[in-house]
């Protein structure tokens, strides 16, 4: 497998695993604030627990994106090296 193909395969499970976060942190969002919201104080633990997923499903996230931001600026390093090699 070539280095460009493991590259758009990483790329793909980074943008699946974002896509992953985003449906987790609205899910307990709706059900922590919005209209599902748990209203009755004895589920109040549930709807604390559902906080603490946004929490760490955006930590998640943020990771993921900057990995992809991290690797983008090693592919942009990496072309100007290349083009500095041939016009030097």
């Amino acid at each position: 497998m070539s280095e460009e193909s493991l590259r758009d395969e990483l790329q793909s499970e980074r943008d699946e695993a974002l896509a992953v976060l985003n449906d987790i942190t609205e899910q307990a969002r709706y059900k922590s604030l919005g209209d599902g919201r748990i209203r009755s104080p004895e589920k109040e633990r549930i709807r604390l627990k559902y906080l603490r997923l946004i929490v760490q499903t955006q930590g998640e996230r943020r990771k993921l994106l900057r990995d992809k931001e991290l690797e983008e600026l090693q592919e942009r390093l990496e072309r100007i090296e290349e083009q500095q090699g041939i016009t030097q």
